[in-house]
């Protein structure tokens, strides 16, 4: 045994006599804290002897992970009540003259970035700071679970289990060439280079097999991607990633980014290590350079002139919806301005909508939540009177069929996936997308990893996932009394939770008004 047992985690006070030589506990096995009881025998540590240097109280260590022993110097912070009796991680010893090391507590939690930034300043983390992964955590996160479905029974009836319920979604209908797809669930935008190719095809074909669509993505046009999935939306942002207009022939949605959830208002970030090969071809920069898309489009201001751009693409394509990903933060605002720019459809996304990297200062401090922001969106486009034209769709943080069925009662005509699409085909949730190194293959470049991810199988998984998901929610639809899950409405939702009600306008269970 070489490290420490938590004896506790805060200090004890102890009355010390002057000269007096004292024998302290090292190991945490003592139970005549925080002196030495012979506990330590067979184990490598010893008691340290000391000599009091006056009488009085002093404030000696029990966590026994102090840089300054006996007394105590605040390490015992980082452990929690739970750790105490535990062995501990052991102590780093520093020079005697050192300053101590900054760690993380609950009351501090900010304390190493301080730290951080005191010390280095940006040169190591970069000018928009320390970068992670994913959606905000979604415990962080207005849930899902506090909005229940109030089913039919007597004043209105259930569906018997063999009336059919239909499932189809059309994007844009009031587009030229409006886009069916067969369940109102699609692939939502994750690019190539953030993932793999592999992930891509395997995404790109399971939603092809479940008749439904794929989104490109930020990154470009992925040849393989594209062929592999026939109801494709092409997403341009703002650095226009290997756009022209020759591709435009193989798609069948348009979509321009004005944001994300977890990242706007700031470009979007693919490391140089990801961009390589194909990856730099497809996006038509350097190979080995980050690709860090400029925060807004340069060429691009007015709604007018995203409306002369989106007609540019209705003729070439002989008239294909053309839509606006939006992140929810000026949700009235910029709806209006994609109204005004001829949007067919909006796709909106909330705070919990995830990325392969982006800053953390944004992630963690940006957007409205799924729930309330989809219920504000619903309200302004019934508002303006372009619901049943325009089409919503929602994501951020969606997992499960519940979670759909929630939210298209809530006022979505489709839900975008992007979690549980990258799950379905392999995704453990180790949160490490902006690393490179996914056990699973998806979310990195490297070989070894990629060649673990078996497109076919993984394909065959996300068409599972669509066709059971679909499955459910047609099982809680006859269970409301809808022969259709575009019939889902708010009058299918209540809540318990007082916060939930008012966040989402969702009628209140209790008694008591709110």
């Amino acid at each position: 045994m070489s490290k420490p047992i938590i004896s506790n985690n805060v200090p004890i006070k102890t009355d010390l006599t002057k000269d007096k030589e004292y024998y302290y506990c090292t190991c945490g096995r003592s139970s005549n804290q925080p002196f030495c009881d012979g506990s330590h025998a067979g184990t490598e540590f010893k008691p340290k002897s000391f000599v009091a240097a006056e009488s009085g109280d002093a404030y000696l260590c029990r966590c026994k992970h102090t840089q300054n022993p006996p007394y105590c110097d605040g390490s015992h912070k980082q452990f929690t009540q739970q750790q105490v009796g535990q062995e501990g991680p052991g102590v780093q010893i520093q020079s005697p003259d050192s300053m101590p090391i900054a760690t993380v507590t609950i009351e501090e939690p900010t304390v190493e970035f301080i730290h951080q930034l005191a010390r280095d300043g940006l040169k190591k983390v970069g000018h928009h700071g320390p970068m992670t992964s994913m959606g905000v955590p979604r415990h962080l996160l207005p849930h899902w679970d506090d909005l229940q479905v109030m089913v039919a029974q007597m004043a209105t009836k259930p569906l018997l289990e063999d009336v059919s319920v239909a499932t189809e979604l059309v994007i844009g209908p009031m587009a030229k060439k409006p886009l069916s797809l067969k369940i109102p669930l699609f692939v939502s935008d994750m690019s190539f280079g953030a993932l793999s190719e592999e992930a891509k095809v395997s995404l790109a074909t399971g939603a092809e097999l479940a008749g439904t669509g794929i989104c490109s993505g930020e990154g470009g046009m992925l040849p393989e991607e594209q062929a592999a999935n026939s109801r494709y939306f092409y997403e341009l942002a703002s650095a226009g990633f290997g756009y022209d207009e020759s591709k435009l022939k193989n798609v069948q949605a348009f979509h321009f980014k004005g944001g994300q959830g977890a990242k706007t208002g700031t470009g979007g970030h693919l490391p140089g290590s990801k961009n390589i090969g194909k990856i730099a071809q497809v996006r038509g920069i350097e190979a080995g350079t980050a690709a860090v898309s400029p925060p807004t489009f340069k060429d691009l201001h007015t709604a007018e002139d995203f409306k002369h751009f989106a007609d540019r693409v209705r003729e070439i394509t002989g008239g294909i919806p053309i839509g606006f990903k939006l992140s929810a933060n000026h949700i009235e605002e910029d709806i209006q301005f994609a109204l005004d720019a001829s949007a067919d459809y909006i796709i909106l996304d909330g705070r919990g909508g995830g990325t392969g990297a982006a800053p953390a200062m944004f992630r963690d401090h940006i957007s409205v939540p799924t729930i309330p922001a989809l219920a504000r969106a619903r309200a302004y486009l019934d508002k303006q009177g372009v619901s049943g034209k325009v089409t919503l769709i929602v994501t951020g943080g969606l997992r499960v069929p519940m979670d759909f069925v929630k939210a298209m009662a809530l006022g979505a005509d489709g839900v975008a996936i992007s979690n549980s699409a990258m799950q379905s085909i392999g995704c453990v949730a180790a949160r490490m997308c902006n690393t490179n190194n996914c056990p699973a293959g998806i979310a990195t470049q490297k070989a070894d990893l990629r060649q673990r991810l078996n497109v076919d199988k993984a394909s065959k998984q996300l068409n599972n996932f669509f066709d059971a998901s679909t499955e459910l929610m047609q099982v809680m639809a006859r269970a409301c009394g809808h022969n259709a899950l575009s019939q889902f409405n708010q009058h299918d939702l209540a809540t318990w939770s007082r916060e939930m009600a008012q966040l989402s306008g969702v009628r209140y269970s209790g008694v008591t008004s709110l």
